[in-house]
């Protein structure tokens, strides 16, 4: 009998491996790597089944205590839900990830992590000296600005903090390593909403929050690329429930996390200052202080050694990207786009400081949290206008708050006992209507989307040669990451002076390639009509038949 109870465990423990594949399989679209491939779930769910039956018929007393002792008990049901979603969330943003240098934004943190990885705060470029007269512009790929202070050296657009974890990532593992740092901080973001919702509310409250954040269609439209807006919202939520926790080490943390959320969205500080009213004595202050005060150093000195002033930042001019002017415009857009993609139940937080707390410490909490989600929201409402959906992403760190504080509302409207039923009610039915939403907005398309970028890098790669140089606009950060190619970004070139390039370059030894996407080539002929080369009026030397093709010229 023992010998049976022993083998009856060790089935269902397999039956459940296997059933735990056939969702990773299902949730990724299938893999393959190396000889190995794995792309139908219905095999390993087939298997979980024939296990799982085979251990009940073996020992049934065994096989149940067992399955308890996996199942858990019920109190510990909303935690398990939400670690399995996190688990998820990884499982479907690394899957589906673009693993890109794509636009200016992915470019700008994948390019700007090369150059931490090997010591230096700028992007060099290595045929400074090889074109005469060359305007500092050119040597800026897609996502960087000219130096002020350093010819032939490129500073980013955009803020330090991602680029730092994916470097710290890369030397520590592998280069490609930098693509996880996105979908590892979407499973900590779910995670920690979970956390933050059993604090300001309940358990049941935390895990439906969990799913939902998990399923809502912006949060994924990010988890999947390398930006600043997924690793951000875990730190700012780190930091919310570390400094609610109220002892120590929670202060600790909390300044911590809450100087690497500014290192990561430098507007994002303002949306800190409010947790400080969670602090409640003079020793928690000056923890939390001392904390946050490395972060802060290491953000004044790159900016200072970047852009000149350490409050300076790649961003631009603050009175050009927020103006009053903004306001009206951004308010036709966030409330309907939120409502749009997150249901008109994501109002029911606001209620949530007069209908959730238990207590006075659950009030200051909730006006807190709450607070510091509406200086997000404020912030952008007044920032430059964007007529895209998914620039809803600027809101991302108040989504956790809001789905908590919306799903305690709810949930308080039905009685204690059927509360965690009514939770995995509101989870299926808006989870489901969710996903639909991200659906019919292309979230699952982006892969595809992106791919023109790693497939005109990997053809530059493969097929350029190894002095070659590229001329390109959209794919300047892309080819000179995925492709170990220089670029001159043509946008910085003069109208007059594209020939002239191509001849210096040509003249230093090396072969020139003209690089473009259809969006971008009438823009092209039209700034180098002019010249010889500006007419394009040669048959290209490739395509890359991916959506927004892309086509190289070799430089006669």
């Amino acid at each position: 009998m023992r010998a049976r109870g022993v083998a009856a465990t060790i089935l269902l423990f397999a039956a459940a491996l296997a059933l735990a594949w056939a969702f990773v399989i299902a949730l990724s679209g299938g893999f393959a790597t190396g000889g190995f491939t794995a792309r139908d779930p219905l095999r390993p769910l087939i298997a979980s089944a024939i296990l799982a039956a085979a251990g009940r018929i073996l020992s049934p007393f065994d096989f149940d205590l067992a399955l308890g002792r996996l199942a858990g008990s019920r109190e510990d049901w909303p935690a398990r839900a939400a670690a399995a979603v996190a688990v998820a969330v990884f499982v479907v943003s690394t899957a589906w990830s673009t693993r890109a240098a794509g636009g200016s934004d992915s470019s700008c943190y994948v390019l700007q992590a090369e150059a931490f990885a090997r010591g230096q705060a700028r992007l060099w470029h290595p045929l400074a000296v090889a074109v005469p007269d060359a305007t500092p512009a050119m040597f800026a790929p897609a996502g960087f600005l000219p130096s002020r202070d350093r010819p032939g050296a490129a500073v980013p657009i955009c803020a330090p903090g991602l680029a730092l974890a994916m470097a710290a990532v890369s030397r520590v593992t592998v280069p490609a390593a930098v693509f996880l740092v996105v979908p590892v901080s979407a499973a900590i973001a779910v995670w920690l909403t979970f956390v933050f919702g059993r604090r300001a509310a309940s358990d049941a409250a935390g895990a439906a929050a969990a799913v939902l954040l998990a399923c809502s269609p912006v949060f994924l439209y990010q988890a999947v690329q390398p930006m600043s807006d997924v690793p951000a919202t875990a730190l700012w939520l780190a930091a919310l429930t570390a400094t609610a926790s109220g002892d120590r080490r929670g202060h600790i943390v909390g300044g911590a996390c809450a100087s690497l959320t500014a290192l990561m969205r430098p507007n994002l500080a303002i949306a800190v200052l409010p947790l400080l009213a969670l602090l409640r004595d003079g020793g928690a202050w000056v923890r939390w202080g001392l904390a946050a005060a490395p972060g802060v150093i290491a953000f004044a000195w790159l900016n200072q050694v970047r852009y000149g002033s350490p409050l300076a930042t790649g961003y631009g001019e603050t009175g050009a990207l927020f103006s009053w002017a903004h306001v009206a415009a951004n308010l036709a857009r966030y409330p309907a786009w939120l409502i749009e993609t997150e249901s008109p139940l994501i109002v029911l937080a606001l209620a949530a400081p007069w209908s959730v707390p238990r207590d006075r410490a659950g009030t200051r909490l909730a006006m807190v949290a709450l607070g510091s989600s509406a200086l997000v929201v404020l912030t952008y409402v007044a920032y430059s206008v964007f007529d895209d959906w998914w620039y809803l992403r600027f809101l991302l760190p108040a989504l956790p708050v809001l789905l908590v504080y919306s799903a305690a509302v709810l949930l308080g409207l039905v009685p204690p006992r059927t509360r965690r039923f009514a939770a995995a009610a509101l989870c299926i039915a808006l989870g489901g209507w969710y996903l639909r939403v991200a659906a019919s907005r292309h979230v699952f398309e982006l892969r595809t989307l992106e791919s023109r970028y790693v497939l005109a890098g990997r053809f530059a790669a493969r097929e350029l040669p190894e002095d070659a140089v590229v001329i390109a606009g959209a794919q300047s950060g892309s080819i000179r990451y995925h492709g170990r190619r220089p670029t001159i970004a043509w946008e910085g070139v003069p109208p007059n002076r594209l020939d002239a390039v191509a001849a210096a370059l040509r003249g230093a030894g090396h072969a020139v390639f003209i690089v473009l996407e259809d969006a971008e080539t009438p823009a092209f002929r039209q700034r180098f009509g002019a010249e010889q080369l500006g007419r394009l009026d040669w048959a290209p030397a490739a395509e890359i038949p991916a959506p927004g093709r892309v086509r190289f010229y070799r430089v006669p």
